[in-house]
């Protein structure tokens, strides 16, 4: 049962920081400013992602 909340707080978390980066980046470019750390949310937010997939892979399996 471990394994399975690891996999979800992953995914949920993935999911949190990509729709917040997102909406900061349409909020930058709405005001013309350049905000780098939109990128660095979104890429932590795939990386959640990623982990969390790829842990689910790896119990599922």
């Amino acid at each position: 049962m471990g394994m399975i909340i690891g996999i979800i707080l992953g995914a949920v978390l993935g999911v949190i920081l990509l729709l917040s980066s997102l909406l900061l980046f349409w909020i930058s470019k709405r005001k013309q400013e350049e905000n780098r750390y939109v990128i660095w949310i979104m890429v932590a937010g795939l990386l959640a992602l990623i982990t969390s997939g790829s842990n689910a892979l790896r119990y599922f399996l």
